[in-house]
């Protein structure tokens, strides 16, 4: 798909990237906006700060601080009044641009051919018919669809998000009020098969900016067997799933037959309530195409997954993870940073990292350090008040991810997880 830069009469520079997942125009340098191909705002890129819109309107900001780490970041959510005014200033700026695009006197700076202008101008032309006042109906549709979507690991965030089950099949840990607010249940399938069908509705076009299938809620693999292969079955039959292991030559001629795509199926998974499956059961899962599923180890200390009100043991996440690596599924471990405060630190670091290298994880496998971000009046902190533990500060947690990394050790030959942070405040669908 084309990129073209335009040069306006009053010297603009223009460039716009147009491409089977999204529209981008980027304005001197200076600042740029992504659209998808509905003319959705996705994103922009303003006066040094990033801002990602979500189907329900909402408009993250974020800003990298002044000096490097985590207490200098700046992330903040806008208001009502401040989100619409951002989102009305961005479609005033894609009109605007537009005509500048159209305008006699601007010249295309970057040899592109007419046939490349006419595209990138027939997006431009598309994108403007959405509005702010479109995007505030399609909220309302949004929130008809979906329940809310209340976390996604971050490597998941373009992912289509399709909702087998409602709510937490657990639903009491003390540091957690995600999914407070309704009750758990799993979809018949005939619902989800309605469900589908009005989430292809809605994305239209956009469905290409998505690249993968998260099976949500928090815990959907608690799914029976018996019911959860015929949705994993429908889900190959609606979607094209890239077969797993394809060398790049395949995998590009592979997308060339199969332009709208997904690299495979993720979900959360938890470690009490799915013991009852077995190696061969995720192997059947791994043949429908789940590729990786996410675990909230949370800790490898004992007595702290017992104050966060965890019913597992970490011995219980180890098995796990064993069986879901025996049946061929990857894995996606979160590590919940400065959990338990002072009195729990030391035998946090230490217990996590002991369990994390008796795991069978490789290169496929991911580690998230993820910050715990408790909530007004939760369990949580009451039972820490109890113990009389000090919270860490956001440097002492920092301090506490690099020393824990720093006590791990990975099999060579499997390769090493890839490592990174987890804001669950930075989420956003």
């Amino acid at each position: 798909m084309p990129i073209v830069e335009f040069v306006t009469a009053d010297g603009y520079h223009l460039l716009v990237n147009t491409r089977p997942q999204a529209i981008s125009i980027m304005v001197d340098e200076r600042l740029s906006l992504t659209f998808d191909r509905e003319g959705r705002l996705i994103g922009a890129w303003l006066e040094g700060r990033n801002y990602r819109r979500g189907f329900d309107n909402r408009i993250l900001e974020k800003q990298a601080g002044s000096e490097p780490g985590l207490s200098n970041r700046i992330r903040r959510e806008l208001d009502a009044d401040a989100a619409h005014i951002f989102l009305t200033d961005a479609y005033a700026r894609l009109a605007e641009y537009r005509a500048r695009v159209n305008d006699a006197a601007t010249r295309v700076a970057n040899g592109a051919s007419a046939d490349d202008c006419a595209i990138v101008r027939a997006a431009l032309d598309h994108a403007v018919q959405c509005t702010p006042e479109r995007l505030d109906a399609e909220r309302i549709t949004f929130q008809q669809i979906y329940k809310p979507i209340s976390i996604l690991p971050p490597d998941q965030y373009l992912a289509l998000v399709l909702q087998a089950t409602e709510g937490c099949s657990y639903n009491h840990c003390a540091f957690c009020s995600l999914y407070r607010d309704r009750s758990f249940r799993i979809k018949p399938l005939a619902e989800f098969q309605h469900h589908i069908r009005a989430v292809n509705e809605f994305f239209g076009t956009a469905l290409n900016l998505r690249k993968t299938i998260f099976l949500a809620d928090a815990n959907a693999l608690v799914i029976p067997q018996d019911q959860l292969l015929p949705i994993l079955d429908t889900l190959n039959t609606e979607y094209a799933i890239q077969p797993r292991d394809l060398d790049q030559a395949a995998r590009s001629k592979w997308k060339a037959v199969h332009p709208v795509s997904f690299e495979g199926i993720y979900s959360f998974v938890d470690a009490f309530t799915t013991r009852r499956k077995t190696a061969d059961d995720y192997a059947e899962l791994a043949a429908r195409g789940v590729r990786r599923v996410y675990i909230g180890l949370e800790s490898g200390d004992p007595a702290l997954l017992k104050l966060l009100g965890k019913p597992n043991t970490p011995d219980d996440v180890l098995e796990l993870v064993r069986t879901l690596k025996a049946g061929g599924i990857d894995v996606g471990i979160i590590i919940l940073a400065g959990a338990g405060g002072a009195v729990y630190a030391n035998a946090h670091v230490q217990h996590t990292a002991e369990i994390i290298n008796a795991m069978p994880l490789g290169k496929n496998d991911l580690i998230y350090f993820s910050e715990l971000v408790d909530f007004p009046g939760s369990e949580y902190s009451a039972l820490v008040a109890r113990a009389t533990s000090r919270a860490l500060t956001i440097d002492e947690i920092g301090m506490q991810m690099r020393d824990t990394r720093a006590r791990f050790g990975f099999d060579k030959k499997r390769g090493a997880p890839k490592i990174s942070y987890y804001d669950i405040r930075e989420f956003i669908y």
